[in-house]
């Protein structure tokens, strides 16, 4: 079935997914990096301080996350959507209103929850779950929504900091999820039935909490897919929420390194779509193995050029890999688990993921405040990299057992 022909077909479930991954913006880093020097000014913090708290306040999401990205195989998907969307009107919302580094601790716990942990989950689960033999295209589909957020936001974001205040911008950012994106939602996925009133499938009856996640852990294979699936959003979000930081220190301009996420959104749009039907054609587990190797050519190129197109090049091949990485892992876990438990499955990667995340803004501040140079941390970045990814070989269906 072609993309076109599919996505007419399924128009509504694949808008809703991508609803979902372009609303997650507002809890990504990538987003809430352009309002760190106001935060670091309005509460009277350094970049290491923020860094912490900024990482504490992923860590306590990410304690939520296995417990509530469950019920995605539990209630019915309209009413887990609207809970979704409704934390993160409320994380929006609180954000407009703080006034006190305690209340900017807990709107940073709700955005990376809802936002970055559930929108996220709910979007990749759906389509993991609903489609079997063209997973690959929806998941390559539903994946649009991230880069199109990456590419639009920032700059709209910016030009709104340039006119009004920074709680003033969150305060449009809430009625926009509150007028928009919730009333999208609940015409998307109204009148589809057989989500609405869904049964347990074949594969049998949902056990408790804890027996599926002995089941998930059981299994060997995870342990050679954590460490490829963990390594990007890890030095992806260190690097990113510093990025005005580390453009100075590898010669580039923040203007520049502002300019290179069109290379990132873009590259993460086509990776995407093509990674789509070489799941279908070829597996997820096939392909794994390959996710990290366009990331640490960028990362080669950031450390050894500092001419202007070297920040494209690198921005573009991150792209590649953030572009294969949100197709190829619902589908890999799809594979390998079945879609009975896509849902906890899911959620438990997506809670280490997080975890992973909430560490790289800690390690990468204390880095910068500590003079290490902005080549040391790219040769770590490379090095971690290139050891995850040999350890995915170990995925590739010739070892399957």
């Amino acid at each position: 079935m072609s993309y076109l022909t599919f996505a007419l077909k399924e128009r509504r479930l694949l808008s809703f997914a991508v609803s979902f991954t372009f609303f997650s913006s507002f809890g990504q880093t990538f987003l809430i990096s352009l309002f760190v020097p106001y935060f670091l000014v309005a509460f009277d913090m350094s970049n290491a301080s923020f860094g912490v708290l900024y990482s504490a306040a992923t860590l306590t999401g990410a304690i939520a996350l296995p417990w509530l990205g469950q019920w995605i195989d539990r209630i019915p998907l309209r009413q887990y959507s609207m809970y979704v969307a409704a934390g993160l009107l409320f994380a929006s919302a609180m954000m407009a209103i703080s006034w006190h580094i305690a209340m900017l601790f807990v709107s940073l716990i709700l955005l990376r929850l809802s936002g970055q942990g559930l929108s996220s989950h709910t979007a990749q689960a759906t389509m993991a779950r609903y489609y079997d033999g063209q997973r690959g295209k929806a998941l390559s589909i539903s994946s649009l929504g991230y880069p199109l957020g990456e590419a639009l936001l920032p700059s709209l974001i910016a030009a709104m900091l340039v006119v009004f205040h920074w709680r003033t911008t969150w305060g449009i950012i809430a009625a926009v999820i509150a007028l928009v994106f919730i009333p999208v939602l609940w015409l998307l996925i109204r009148r589809e039935k057989h989500i609405v009133d869904e049964e347990p499938g074949e594969e049998g009856e949902i056990g408790t909490a804890k027996e599926n996640y002995n089941t998930i852990l059981s299994d060997h294979r995870i342990f050679y897919v954590l460490p490829a699936t963990l390594i990007p959003p890890f030095w992806v979000t260190g690097l990113f929420l510093y990025q005005v930081a580390a453009a100075e220190a590898l010669g580039w301009t923040a203007a520049l390194i502002a300019s290179a996420f069109v290379a990132f959104a873009v590259t993460r749009i086509i990776a995407g779509i093509f990674t789509g039907p070489l799941i279908d054609r070829f597996s997820a587990k096939a392909l794994f193995p390959f996710l990290l190797v366009p990331m640490i050519g960028g990362l080669f190129v950031a450390y050894l050029f500092s001419a202007s197109w070297a920040a494209f090049v690198y921005m573009g091949l991150i792209g590649v890999t953030m572009g294969i990485g949100s197709t190829i892992k619902s589908a890999l876990f799809a594979e390998m688990f079945g879609t009975r438990l896509i849902g906890t499955v899911q959620s438990m990667f997506a809670t280490v993921m997080v975890f992973s995340t909430a560490m790289s803004p800690f390690l990468v501040g204390w880095m910068l405040d500590a003079a290490f140079t902005m080549n040391s941390i790219l040769m770590l970045a490379i090095v971690s990299s290139i050891l995850c990814g040999l350890v995915s070989i170990r995925i590739l269906p010739v070892f399957d057992r």
